[in-house]
């Protein structure tokens, strides 16, 4: 019988390489795959899908207690978004140098875990959502993973959730230019509910600015109760991990109709 060759697995983050969520994240995969990791030297967050075209980027090969044996752990100088496009676009054929031989290609990315929730319009500013939005703009299946809370309950239920979707190959099943972004509540094992897959909140913020010592302090919350009852922020306020597929194709339908009416029009 011949076997099955294991999932290469790629895992950034906005939280900086040395997270020690992304090294449960990793640990919880090496026995499923090959797995590296290519995460931000520093924080990222919020810095949505930025990447770096005016300067060079630095990667170095990392060496961490806490990671386990055959983890290929790297940080980059850039953003989540860098660091996938660096591992997707080059790294896969060549390693780390220009003309050498790299891995080979990946078969899924996942971004996380963060720590703070990115669901709803979050997901729009989320360093970690953009990890795995690169990774479908090369047509590898991508998952965001963050927490709303800092438990350590649910990063347990995070990695777990993450290592049955690579058992049992549910990331073969995400469609061309769809990635999903799931996030987990803030709850403990006995009172977390479980998985929903839901539709993204479009309620914003609560934004408002405080003046301290000549600067001016962003601040702010969700409405999320206000939200649909079938939305990502609603159903995570209420204890359940949500599973929200994004599509990379932003067109709006309707609008592109009505624009194509008014140019017959003119």
């Amino acid at each position: 019988m011949q076997n099955t060759p294991k999932p290469r697995i790629l895992i950034t983050n906005d939280d900086g390489f040395q997270s020690e969520n992304i090294c449960a994240l990793a640990n919880a995969l090496s026995p499923l795959g090959e797995v590296f990791v290519f995460a931000p030297e520093r924080e990222q967050s919020g810095v949505s899908h930025a990447f770096t075209v005016r300067h060079g980027l630095s990667v170095k090969k990392e060496c961490l207690t806490g990671f386990s044996e055959g983890v290929e752990l790297y940080s980059m100088s850039g953003t989540p978004s860098d660091c996938v496009k660096f591992a997707l676009g080059h790294f896969a054929h060549h390693g780390l140098s220009t003309e050498g031989a790299g891995p080979g290609p990946f078969d899924l990315c996942f971004s996380g875990v963060n720590l703070g929730e990115n669901s709803g319009v979050s997901s729009l500013y989320s360093g970690t959502v953009a990890g795995a939005r690169e990774a479908a703009l090369w047509g590898v299946p991508g998952i965001a993973l963050s927490l709303r809370g800092t438990g350590t309950d649910l990063l347990t239920t995070a990695t777990e959730f993450a290592a049955t979707v690579v058992k049992r190959e549910l990331f073969r099943q995400i469609p061309a230019g769809v990635f999903w972004n799931v996030n987990f509540p803030k709850a403990t094992a006995e009172s977390f509910k479980g998985f929903k897959a839901t539709r993204m909140a479009l309620g914003m913020f609560t934004d408002h600015y405080s003046h301290e010592n000549g600067l001016w302090q962003l601040d702010g919350d969700k409405l999320w109760n206000e939200q649909p009852k079938d939305s990502d922020d609603y159903l995570l306020n209420q204890g359940y991990a949500t599973v929200t597929p994004h599509r990379i194709d932003q067109t709006d339908e309707k609008s592109l109709e009505k624009i194509n009416e008014m140019i017959e029009d003119k």
